[in-house]
């Protein structure tokens, strides 16, 4: 692949994403958080994005902190396009009413990937006098801490 085609997909390739949140509640004081991110300069928001998610789920229902149930992180690829490049030599002649040709090609493709991450977590709500929110996140200083 030539460096000006890597030039000119750069932009599509760092830019060409976003982060998306899920939420699904299980419960009064439990939800299940699935965030997605994809792009070069997304997948490191997949983290930041769920904790702002679980912060915002907790204050929302009139809670004061969280824990999580369960958490995973993942992390891959995505196929974004492919870049073809072909080159086609054709030489002939003409002479005595007889045509004679010959032709050579060559051709290669580059795949195109972006990165992806994901988190999920079961998010538990705790009030401030519950026992449970000593050993808890205090969900308004989580949303300082990754506040955008």
């Amino acid at each position: 692949m030539s460096l000006k085609c890597l030039f000119a997909l750069l932009p599509v390739i760092a830019i060409g994403g976003c982060v998306s949140t899920q939420e699904l509640p299980l419960a009064p004081n439990m939800v299940r958080i699935d965030t997605q991110a994809r792009g070069l300069l997304f997948t490191g928001q997949a983290v930041p994005a769920t904790m702002r998610a679980a912060a915002k789920a907790t204050l929302d229902r009139g809670f004061s902190h969280f824990s999580f149930a369960e958490a995973g992180l993942q992390q891959g690829s995505v196929v974004t396009g492919v870049i073809g490049n072909g080159t086609t030599n054709m030489n002939g002649s003409y002479g005595g009413g007889v045509i004679n040709a010959s032709s050579s090609s060559f051709s290669n493709s580059t795949v195109m990937h972006a990165p992806t991450a994901g988190a999920a977590v079961t998010v538990i709500m705790h009030h401030a006098k519950d026992a449970a929110a000593k050993k808890a996140f205090n969900a308004e200083d989580i949303l300082k801490q990754y506040s955008q």
